[in-house]
């Protein structure tokens, strides 16, 4: 595995273990100052650390669990690397049923001024 993907699966663990743990303030640390989220289907642009805690947030609170992100590929180049693979997640219905969901997603990231990574822009479908 190159050096980046091994920083982009560290960065989806990390993800994957905030969600699941119900922390969409550790979520939010993954993100650049100025990140936008675009959610599925056709949601509308979150702009922002602040806006995107709370984009998570509801998530969760809306009963979201078992999140996992999978890495298809990562590339590197400067300043700016990117990735491409499948997330999945769960909801319990109301009558107890689980119900499991997944599809695409990218992320472009920004390398930061100590070396690590955070994401500018992420969408999935």
């Amino acid at each position: 595995m190159t050096v980046i993907k091994t920083q982009i699966a560290a960065i989806n663990a990390a993800f994957d273990q905030a969600f699941n743990a119900k922390d969409a303030e550790k979520i939010a640390q993954l993100y650049d100052v100025n990140a936008v989220v675009m959610p599925a289907p056709a949601g509308a642009p979150v702009l922002g650390v602040a806006a995107i805690q709370t984009f998570f947030a509801g998530l969760i609170s809306a009963g979201v669990i078992e999140h996992q992100l999978t890495l298809a590929d990562a590339v590197e180049d400067g300043n700016i690397a990117y990735q491409r693979g499948n997330w999945a997640g769960a909801m319990i219905d109301e009558s107890g049923v689980k119900q499991t969901f997944g599809g695409n997603v990218h992320l472009v990231y920004r390398k930061q001024a100590d070396g690590g990574w955070k994401a500018v822009t992420h969408i999935w479908n």
